[in-house]
This record gives structure tokens, C-alpha cells and sequence, in this order.
């Protein structure tokens, strides 16, 4: 029997797409297929609130804006020629940052991962040792102090490392590393 090119073409097309669909047919079938449950598998999480969720995450940019301005603070004080007024600007906005910050742990409820007894007063003194920390930082680099904006800097990671390790965290973030890298 003889087999002209075209049959011949034409089987090895089928015969290859058998076997794709053969082997892609079980990953084409799960794309339309229900997600699995897992719920025995992610960690049972209780209701929670709306407003306190919102609470959770006023937190949480407060904390952001903060540690943004730190690190633009610094930056700006260990340039060749550092803007003062700019790094006051700057300072003024990480203080009402910070306000704001510790306003939103104030308000939260110790059932959102808060202890009972609230490290508030540890955060407030943290926050404090950061504005003693940038308000050096901003005066080091008025002067051009090169190894005073170091030092400086140095200090404001210390207290921002401190800071980050007292905040309360949620029931659900201690998934997270220990030590946060900075």
C-alpha cells in the first residue's frame, strides 16, 4: 500500500496532537475545574470586624509613611549639598506621621493581635528617641558634618529596628522573619 506525502503528513499530525492532548489534557481539564479546599490547610481565622481590620491598616500606612520619610531623611542628609529646609519639611511630616501612628495603636483593639497590655507607652518612646535621632541627623548635616550624619543615621536604624520589633503585630503575621532585614 502506498502512502502519499499528504497521508503521510496528516497521520503524523494526528498521532502528535494524541499525544499532546494526552499529555496536556489533565492540566486543560483543571483550568475550568472548582478550587480545592484549604481550609485544613490555612490557619482558622475568627471573624473580624471591619473597623478593626480598618485600624489594623491606618496602622500599618502610618508605620509605612514613617519609615519612608526616614530613610528620604537620610538620604537627603548624606547628599553633597543636603537641603535643610527640605530635611525640616521632611521632619515635620515624620513628626505628625508619627502622631498619627501612635493615635492608631491607641485606638486599636486588643483583639487584633494587640496584648492586653498595650506597649504604647514603649512605641511613644521609641518615636521620641527617632525625632531626638533625625533632629541630630538634620543638625549634622546643616554643618556638613559627614561623620555626624553617619552616627546619626546609625542611631534613627537602631531606634527604627527597636521600633519595628515592639509594634504589635497581628495573629496572622507571625509568619513573618523574626528579625526584619533593614
Amino acid at each position: 500500500m502506498r502512502v502519499n506525502k499528504f497521508a503521510a503528513s496528516a497521520i503524523a499530525v494526528a498521532a502528535c496532537g494524541s499525544v499532546a492532548v494526552g499529555v496536556a489534557g489533565p492540566s486543560l481539564a483543571a483550568v475550568n475545574a472548582p478550587d480545592p479546599d484549604m481550609s485544613h490547610v490555612l490557619p482558622a481565622t475568627g471573624p473580624r470586624t471591619t473597623a478593626a481590620v480598618h485600624q489594623q491598616l491606618d496602622a500599618v500606612g502610618q508605620l509605612g509613611e514613617a519609615l519612608t520619610l526616614v530613610s528620604r531623611i537620610g538620604k537627603e542628609a548624606q547628599s553633597a549639598t543636603p537641603d535643610v529646609e527640605a530635611l525640616k519639611d521632611m521632619q515635620q511630616r515624620l513628626r505628625s506621621a508619627a502622631n498619627r501612628l501612635t493615635d492608631s495603636l491607641r485606638q486599636s483593639p486588643p483583639g487584633t493581635g494587640r496584648p492586653a497590655a498595650a506597649p504604647g507607652d514603649d512605641v511613644q518612646e521609641l518615636l521620641k528617641k527617632l525625632q531626638k535621632a533625625i533632629e541630630k541627623l538634620i543638625a549634622a548635616a546643616a554643618q556638613k558634618d559627614s561623620a555626624g550624619v553617619e552616627m546619626a543615621i546609625t542611631e534613627a536604624l537602631t531606634v527604627v529596628k527597636d521600633l519595628l520589633a515592639k509594634l504589635p503585630m497581628p495573629a496572622e503575621a507571625s509568619s513573618l522573619p523574626a528579625p526584619l532585614p533593614l
